[in-house]
């Protein structure tokens, strides 16, 4: 019998997780098979008994339970967390371990690997601009302030959100020891782009044909990078970027890297190769269903 993966989440029908998993366990030779779950948060407790009685062995975290995991795992006996899960109080990956379940989270530095190698841009030492501070732009907000001398300079913070905005700002700055992050007023956010090299999207606008840019692609300015989160298409925000010369990213990268690191934390598989697996199956299924 083979071992059960899969992803937890609602109204994910759409996510083609399954799909790079299941390309990586039959690249590896691996008997087992990625699933999707998609339930209630009543359901949520029963799936942590299966869970904790080997079940299924791994599994990931997609909205909107990231939180709700963390709080379930933290109030369980033998369950523990990496010190980026921990840190963020958010989980997107769980692994059934000899004393129980640990949680892992696995976006920011999905991010980080994909903002190097698909965009080429390093932000050490540089000014970076995020709009929104939900939970992908906590994420990758906390792993850039977190690289020590690899870090930014500065990492500018707007979201409509106002409270999420300032509680973001107050916890990342306390906890890293130092003045990292800065929120910026809507009416501030032309002037302070010109400073930054780097402008990343972490909200869902752009998901859609017709959303909205987050910003006006007038602040695209010569010399910036642009990252997209946003990966399901090629967004009007990036395709501005690239009519502009500048260099632009959407999340494709982010996506295949994290899920690529939580294989790892489930098989201890070869990572790259893993991501050239994964990266095959995106496109494939992408092309498959016309996106």
């Amino acid at each position: 019998m083979g071992i059960t993966y899969g992803l937890i989440g609602r109204n994910i029908g759409y996510s083609l997780s399954p799909a790079m998993h299941n390309a990586a366990f039959k690249h590896f030779g691996i008997q087992a098979e990625y699933k999707i779950f998609d339930i209630e948060e009543r359901e949520l407790e029963n799936f942590f008994k299966h869970a904790m009685n080997g079940e299924v062995s791994g599994f990931n975290v997609t909205v909107p339970y990231k939180v709700i995991v963390h709080d379930m795992l933290k109030g369980r006996v033998n369950c523990s967390f990496d010190e980026t899960a921990e840190r963020l109080g958010a989980v997107n990956t769980v692994n059934l371990e000899e004393k129980g379940l640990k949680g892992y989270n696995t976006d920011g530095r999905g991010f980080y690997e994909s903002l190097k190698e698909d965009a080429g841009f390093d932000p050490k030492g540089k000014n970076v601009f995020i709009f929104g501070t939900g939970g992908a732009g906590r994420a990758i907000c906390m792993h850039l302030a977190f690289l020590g001398e690899d870090a930014p300079k500065n990492i500018y913070l707007y979201d409509v959100a106002e409270m999420r905005l300032l509680d973001l700002e107050s916890e990342c700055n306390d906890k890293v020891g130092r003045k990292i992050c800065e929120h910026i007023a809507r009416n501030d956010i032309g002037e302070k782009l010109t400073e930054c090299s780097l402008v990343v999207n972490a909200t869902p606008l752009g998901a859609k044909e017709k959303d909205p840019l987050p910003f006006s692609p007038d602040y695209l300015y010569d010399g910036m990078t642009v990252y997209d989160m946003v990966y399901c298409r090629q967004t009007e925000l990036v395709r501005r970027a690239k009519e502009k010369g500048l260099k632009a990213a959407n999340g494709e990268g982010m996506l295949i890297s994290q899920a690529a690191q939580a294989f790892n934390i489930w098989t201890s598989k070869d990572l790259d190769e893993t991501k050239r697996v994964m990266r095959e199956a995106f496109i494939g299924t992408r092309g498959a269903q016309g996106d």
